[in-house]
C-alpha cells in the first residue's frame, strides 16, 4: 500500500507541475506586446481624406498639415506616437502628422480638420482598418506674428479590438490636441495604452485556471479511489 501511495503521489506532483507550466505559458502569451504600423492622412473642411501611405498634405489659409507613417511596438502595453514634426514637403515618422503655421494675418475660427488613421498591423481591427477623427480649428494670427491656432480633437480614450489568423487582442487609443504658434511646426501626437494580444486559439487565463482546477479535482478523486482499493 505504501508503494502504491508513493507512486500516486509522484503522479500527482508531476501532473501539477505540468499544469502549472501550462498556466504560466498562458499568462506570458496574454502579455505579448503589440506592433503597430500604418499611416495617417488629413484634410481641412472635407468629408473624407485620401488613404495613402505616400506623402500627402493639405493647406487651410496659412496652416498646413503633412501626413505620417508609423511603425513601432508597445512596451508594457504602452506606445507613444510623438515623433519630431517635419516641415511641409517631408513626411513625418512615428507621429500622426504635423501642422505648420505661417506668421501671416489670418483667422481660423469656424473651420474643421479630419484625420484618417489607417492601421496595417495589427490586422482584423473591429470596425475596419481605417478610421476618421474630426477636430475643430480655432485661432488667429495678427500682423505682428502674434496669436496662434489650435486643432481640437475629442480626447476621450477609444477602445479597439482585433482578431486575425494568428492573434487576438485589444488596445486603447487617445488623440492629443495641437496648439501651434505662428512660424512654428508642431506634431499631432497620440498614445496607445492597455495593448495586449495572445495567439489565436490559446486558452485565456481564466479558462486556464478553471482547467487546472478541474484537473486537480479529477486527479484527487482518482487518487482516493485507488487508495481505497489498495487499503
Amino acid at each position: 500500500m505504501y508503494k502504491t501511495t508513493s507512486t500516486l503521489a509522484k503522479v500527482f506532483v508531476v501532473t501539477f507541475l505540468a499544469m502549472a507550466t501550462f498556466i504560466t505559458t498562458q499568462r506570458t502569451a496574454k502579455a505579448d506586446e503589440v506592433q503597430f504600423t500604418g499611416n495617417t492622412d488629413g484634410c481641412f473642411n472635407c468629408a473624407s481624406p485620401p488613404n495613402m501611405a505616400a506623402l500627402q498634405s493639405d493647406t487651410l489659409l496659412n496652416l498646413t498639415y503633412t501626413n505620417a507613417q508609423f511603425n513601432n511596438t508597445t512596451v508594457n502595453g504602452f506606445l507613444a506616437f510623438g515623433g519630431n514634426p517635419t516641415m511641409p514637403g517631408i513626411q513625418n515618422v512615428d507621429n500622426f502628422g504635423s501642422f505648420s503655421l505661417a506668421s501671416t494675418t489670418q483667422t481660423y475660427n469656424g473651420n474643421a480638420f479630419t484625420l484618417r488613421l489607417t492601421f496595417v498591423v495589427p490586422a482584423g481591427i473591429t470596425g475596419g482598418q481605417s478610421q476618421l477623427y474630426n477636430a475643430t480649428v480655432t485661432g488667429s494670427v495678427n500682423s505682428l506674428g502674434n496669436g496662434g491656432a489650435m486643432i481640437d480633437f475629442n480626447n476621450t480614450p477609444m477602445p479597439f479590438t482585433f482578431t486575425n489568423a494568428t492573434t487576438t487582442g485589444s488596445f486603447t487609443l487617445q488623440l492629443n490636441d495641437v496648439a501651434i504658434n505662428p512660424g512654428q511646426t508642431a506634431s499631432l501626437d497620440a498614445v496607445i495604452t492597455s495593448a495586449t494580444q495572445r495567439q489565436a486559439g490559446q486558452v485565456p487565463e481564466p479558462a486556464s485556471l478553471l482547467l487546472l482546477g478541474s484537473g486537480m479535482v479529477g486527479l484527487g478523486a482518482t487518487l482516493r479511489r485507488k487508495y481505497r482499493k489498495s487499503a
